[in-house]
């Protein structure tokens, strides 16, 4: 396998089975199986039927995992799908650098946004969760990753986009990060977000409802305009259509906190195409789906 990154590590079968055994003895007569992942930071391995190891593979995400895991616990009971429970947090060991964790599987199938069952029912599900989230207290809560403003971003979008020309509209997309640069800021509290609504951190059931949401390691709060990732990673045109309605009459969304969402959009999809081109195809995927969809907004 590519490594996506220059200072990633290995993560075998073997560490895992290693570093399960050796901490989590009461799981060590358990199979232990690597799950294909369109993950950035974390190896994933499947221990027994319910439970996940994750290791990270680079060079701070350990630090992360406390991080995530108090998350974790202070939201999993507050919300109305399945999000993973910490099971157990393991120690570096003479092998393997970095603190790690157990959490529980949670069970369900990503969305393919040209294959969605029930687009509506699962953007109704998604708003839910959303609703739920500004209802929770966000006292001592850090800020998101993408909690904050795009100003940070401009530069780096705006030269990576150069990489692009001939191969998506980036005129096109030029014009929307101006305007997303452009928008009127959040003017509200900070409110708690997941940040990171790709597909491959949606879960859903057979129906095509959501069932779980997980990797909260980008979670916290802030601006909310940031959870719109999944306005044009999940949804198609016309059940996009539908999400952005749905959101307006529940959450008061907005016409800036929509423009400020599609530059979220964009940054994300900008800087990860040529990043994983080469190493993570899910990840390629997503964000080549984004961008035929952006190109087609105007402003």
């Amino acid at each position: 396998m590519a490594k996506m990154h220059a200072h990633q590590i290995d993560v075998t079968d073997d560490d895992a089975r290693r570093l399960v055994a050796t901490q989590f003895p009461q799981w060590a007569h358990e199979s232990v199986r690597r799950v294909p992942s369109y993950g950035t930071t974390n190896a994933m391995f499947k221990l027994g039927a319910d439970k996940v190891v994750r290791l990270p593979f680079i060079p701070g995400d350990g630090v992360g995992v406390p991080v995530e895991t108090a998350i974790l616990e202070r939201i999993g009971d507050e919300l109305p799908v399945a999000v993973p429970r910490v099971l157990a947090t393991g120690r570096p060991d003479e092998r393997y650098p970095y603190t790690w964790n157990v959490l529980s599987w949670v069970e369900g199938e990503m969305p393919v946004p040209e294959a969605l069952v029930d687009a509506a029912g699962l953007a109704d599900d998604l708003i839910d969760v959303l609703a739920r989230l500004r209802e929770l207290p966000t006292e001592g809560v850090r800020v998101a990753q993408r909690g904050g403003t795009l100003a940070p971003l401009a530069d780096p979008v705006h030269d990576t986009m150069s990489e692009l020309d001939g191969e998506f509209d980036t005129d096109a997309l030029h014009r929307l990060w101006d305007d997303a640069l452009g928008a009127p800021l959040w003017p509200g509290d900070p409110v708690w977000l997941h940040a990171d609504l790709l597909p491959s951190n949606l879960l859903v059931d057979g129906r095509g409802r959501l069932a779980g949401l997980i990797d909260w390691a980008a979670a916290g709060v802030g601006d909310p305009s940031c959870e719109l990732l999944a306005a044009w990673n999940v949804f198609p045109a016309e059940s996009r259509a539908l999400f952005r309605e749905r959101l307006e009459a529940r959450l008061g969304l907005d016409d800036a906190t929509w423009r400020r969402g599609r530059g979220w959009a964009i940054s994300q999809a900008v800087l990860a195409l040529p990043y994983y081109r080469a190493t993570n195809a899910g990840m390629v995927e997503m964000a080549t789906r984004a961008l035929r969809a952006l190109e087609q907004e105007s402003v």
